[in-house]
Order: structure tokens, then C-alpha cells, then sequence
């Protein structure tokens, strides 16, 4: 059994390889890979396209179908590797194992949100341009988080873009920070429930 979890696991890992190795690939649209690309494709995209059909994944002209397909991967990678190790798994340990998987792939997300905040702050304070191909794809991206704070926070008030930018990034680290203090207790209090 322990046999079939680690094979298990080593497919597992291998798959999750590829599924990165295409998604860098559409990266490069336009390119021609050949033959090995159709294969890739042909592996990974019935996959991959599964996660597309849940119109929630995207946010604005992000999709995040692909990270929920790769964090299934780890949720499973995971528990292979528990009950291999362990020799079982009780449902509070499931549970934590999901919970820190899901906690990963947003902590992820909050910190590049954190990180594309900061450079627009920065860029702002250097009076950089705004109307350069990195600074529009930046605000695209993080226009949803300030039109929120935004309207949230000061609607009647007239406050700067750059507050409102420190704003929404004081907010992204405060959750990150509660969050992650939050996510491990309730990971260790999970990974102790009995059934």
C-alpha cells in the first residue's frame, strides 16, 4: 500500500510539473513549440480546461482556474503523503491539510496584490509615468482592490490616490497577517480532532 501512495504521489508531482511547464508556455502565445507542445496540450488542457467552466475563479482579467487546478494537486500530493507516512488519516488532519492549502494559494495572491500596491506607490512618490505598459497593467489589476477601498472606506470623502493605495495595501498586510495567525490555529486545533 505504502508502495501504491508514493507511486501515487511521484504522478502526482510529475503532473503538476507539466501543468506549470504549460502554463509558462502560454506566457509565449505565439510561439511555435512543435510536437512536444501538442502533447503537453494534450495532457494538461483537458485538465486544466476542467477549472475554466467556474466563471468565479476569474477576477477581471485574472484567471485563477489553473492555481485552484494545481492547489487540488496539492490537497491530494498531501493527503498521499499523510497516510504513507502515518498509515492513516483522520478527518480533522483532511481538513487542516486543505485548510493550509487554500491558505497558501491566497497568501500568495495577497502578497502579489501587496507587491503591485507598493510599486505603484513607489512609481507614484517618483512621479514615474502612468501611462507606461507596466503601470496599466498594474492599475488594471489592482483597480478592483482600490475602487472597493474606495468606495468602502472614503466615498465621501476627498482623499489622493496615493491614500487610497497605502490604504488598500495597510488593509492586503492586515490580512495577511491575521490571516496566517488565524489559518495555524485552526490548523492545529484541526489537525487534533480525533475523528
Amino acid at each position: 500500500m505504502d508502495l501504491i501512495l508514493r507511486i501515487s504521489t511521484g504522478l502526482l508531482s510529475g503532473y503538476m510539473l507539466l501543468l506549470f511547464l504549460r502554463i509558462i508556455i502560454t506566457w509565449f502565445s505565439g510561439s511555435d513549440f512543435g510536437r512536444p507542445y501538442e502533447i503537453l496540450t494534450a495532457i494538461t488542457d483537458p485538465y486544466l480546461n476542467y477549472f475554466k467552466q467556474f466563471t468565479f475563479l476569474k477576477f477581471g482579467m485574472m484567471d485563477f482556474s489553473s492555481i485552484a487546478g494545481i492547489l487540488l494537486l496539492v490537497i491530494v500530493m498531501n493527503i498521499l503523503n499523510t497516510i504513507s507516512s502515518y498509515g492513516s488519516i483522520t478527518f480533522g488532519i483532511m481538513l487542516a491539510i486543505i485548510l493550509g492549502a487554500v491558505w497558501s494559494a491566497v497568501n500568495f495572491l495577497i502578497t502579489f496584490f501587496i507587491m503591485l500596491v507598493l510599486l505603484r506607490l513607489v512609481t507614484g512618490m517618483l512621479n514615474a509615468t502612468r501611462q507606461s505598459p507596466l503601470m496599466t497593467t498594474i492599475e488594471t489589476i489592482i483597480s478592483p482592490l482600490t475602487n472597493f477601498v474606495y468606495h468602502n472606506f472614503f466615498k465621501n470623502n476627498n482623499i489622493t490616490y496615493t491614500t487610497c493605495l497605502a490604504v488598500s495595501g495597510a488593509i492586503l498586510l492586515v490580512m495577511l497577517i491575521s490571516g496566517n495567525a488565524i489559518t495555524s490555529y485552526l490548523g492545529i486545533f484541526l489537525g487534533k480532532l480525533s475523528f
